[in-house]
């Protein structure tokens, strides 16, 4: 039997396979585990900033309401980011206190806790998520442990901003379709939409920077020579899309206009309803700063009084700073003008409101703050001729029909739940002021 040295033993060279397997495998382990802890961090940071953009959403969302504190709507917000979070310490990575509202500034691209005026700021929430060693949350690893890496420390946040598209603010928007005429000029900034499309006949003057939109921009329908015969409209066009949400709270904003809690301007005074009865009423029967309703069964007409005695020392055509509520359709006789006034209907006709002609809304005063006025409805509102809008908002849950003056719109802000039938030969100018007393519902997105 031969003898097998020391020597001989070192320098063999079988099994060497065996040494370098088990090198590899270990290495290959190793990378393998880091890759994981490093999918994990990634995946908990994705978890975490969908939980975050959720809060911040839902935060915004719950302050718009009215009914809701801001210290509730964080409450609700963290627990809101809880159920997006699997992990059963989900509830110290968003808290309430990682919820705070304040404004974003769009000039410098941040969210700002402090308003200044000089900034575009808009109202905001910023709400944060932490993965960490202070937390006692952070994202377990695998192989870190080996060389001491306990666990990632993750924090990322996200910021929602509450706005106002442009074409709900001033302009034209309806569910259905918007059918306006010839001959019409919209000025920059003025804004058609409608969720169906819009429909033109031709010789209408788009400025630059005037916006038509809808879902779908091949809808559009116009003559065939309609672009070359609708000067900058191809230019104006936009696709986009808005849920018309004040249209369904219209209900909330007359009974709470009835309440006495709110929507009402600080221009009404006594908010103990006066009830007005009778079917033909007169434009000096509504006294200033107060809030009325119409115990009617049948169609009101408010009218101009054909005789004013010598004690009335203002405008007998002008309803101003009233609030009025009916529950059956109003007319409003030849010249009636609503400034500083506001008029609610709980009927459901195709024509709540209506005017034979010369309805003038809002007060005509170069688009100036106040002197506003405002048309809210369950049905919808029809104008034969010349009417003309100040500063004027129409909310209604119907059809909305109108024939403008020439010169007559210089602020106008109307939304319908049906479709919006308009105008000729006229021009709709853009205020831009003048338009801050609108009933409005917000919106919100996200911001980087």
């Amino acid at each position: 039997m031969n003898r097998v040295t020391i020597t001989d033993f070192t320098a063999e060279e079988d099994g060497m396979i065996t040494q370098l397997s088990l090198f590899w495998t270990i290495l290959f382990l190793a990378v393998g585990s880091l890759a994981l802890d490093v999918s994990n961090g990634y995946r908990n940071r994705v978890v975490m900033q969908d939980a975050a953009d959720a809060a911040a959403l839902g935060a915004m969302y719950l302050s718009s309401d009215p009914l809701i504190t801001k210290d509730e709507a964080k409450t609700r917000a963290a627990q809101l980011a809880h159920s997006n979070l699997a992990s059963d310490d989900g509830t110290s990575v968003i808290t309430k206190d990682d919820v705070t509202f304040g404004y974003y500034d769009a000039t410098n691209h941040r969210f700002v806790t402090d308003y200044a005026e000089d900034l575009d700021l808009s109202p905001a929430v910023r709400v944060m998520a932490h993965r960490t060693t202070e937390r006692a949350n952070a994202a377990p690893t695998f192989f870190g442990k080996v060389i001491g890496q306990d666990g990632w420390q993750i924090n990322t946040g996200a910021v929602a901003e509450a706005y106002q598209p442009a074409c709900l603010t001033e302009g034209l928007a309806a569910k259905g379709v918007i059918d306006l005429q010839s001959g019409n000029s919209f000025a920059s900034g003025f804004c058609l939409y409608a969720a169906q499309y819009v429909s033109l006949n031709q010789n209408n003057l788009f400025e630059s920077g005037a916006i038509v939109s809808m879902p779908d921009t091949s809808k559009l329908d116009i003559p065939a020579s309609g672009f070359t015969k609708n000067d900058g409209l191809q230019e104006a066009l936009r696709t986009s899309f808005y849920k018309l949400r004040v249209l369904d709270r219209i209900p909330k904003i007359i009974q709470s206009m009835r309440d006495g809690t709110g929507y009402l301007p600080a221009y009404i005074t006594n908010r103990t309803p006066t009830v007005l009865t009778g079917t033909k009423l007169e434009t000096t029967d509504f006294t200033p700063g107060n809030l009325y309703v119409l115990d009617c069964n049948s169609s009101v007409t408010i009218s101009v009084p054909s005789k004013v005695d010598d004690t009335v020392t203002t405008d007998p055509s002008v309803l101003s700073e009233v609030a009025v509520i009916a529950s059956c359709p109003v007319k409003f006789g030849n010249g009636v003008a609503l400034e500083n006034a506001i008029f609610a209907n709980t009927s459901t006709d195709d024509r709540s409101f209506s005017a034979p002609q010369g309805l003038r809304i809002g007060r005509n005063d170069n688009c100036a703050p106040d002197g506003g006025a405002k048309l809210i409805t369950m049905g919808g509102v029809s104008s034969a001729a010349k009417i003309s809008f100040y500063g004027g908002q129409i909310l209604a849950m119907k059809d909305v029909s109108f024939s403008a003056q020439a010169d007559g719109i210089e602020g106008v802000a109307i939304v319908s739940g049906g479709k919006i039938d308009g105008t000729s030969n006229s021009r709709f100018g853009h205020c831009d002021t003048g338009m801050e007393g609108n009933i409005e519902m917000s919106y919100f997105r996200l911001r980087m």
